[in-house]
């Protein structure tokens, strides 16, 4: 994925955690600019991995494991596509499978232009 694309969804990213009242506009502009991109490279592991992250943070989960099987399958070996695998996981009735994805995550590094989904396991 292009460095500025990334650096842009990222920012977006940032903005919907950091003001609340652009949650909503925040992440929805990061999945336009992430979908538009798959439109034109659908197998770009990097967006995959990010888009699943904009989805579970806009807590729709079952969208976010469709996209990160997607990298998952293209050979993904980034870590925040194992991570934001498990957290999306965590919030479907796919629990159970999580632990092993955040295994693998932790095994991984994570990619430079790839967001991470928010997760925290207390609030589980």
């Amino acid at each position: 994925m292009d460095p500025t694309l990334a650096a842009e969804v990222s920012r977006l990213h940032e903005v919907a955690w950091r003001d609340q009242t652009q949650w909503r506009l925040a992440l929805g502009r990061a999945e336009r600019l992430l979908r538009e991109h798959l439109e034109t490279e659908p197998n770009c592991i990097d967006a995959l991995t990010s888009l699943g992250a904009v989805l579970s943070d806009a807590g729709r989960h079952r969208e976010a494991l469709t996209e990160l099987r997607r990298a998952e399958a293209l050979g993904s070996t980034d870590a925040n596509t194992y991570y934001n695998l498990a957290v999306a996981m965590m919030n479907t009735d796919e629990r159970g499978k999580a632990r092993g994805h955040f295994k693998q995550a932790s095994l991984l590094q994570a990619g430079a232009g790839t967001l991470q989904a928010y997760f925290d396991p207390h609030g589980q």
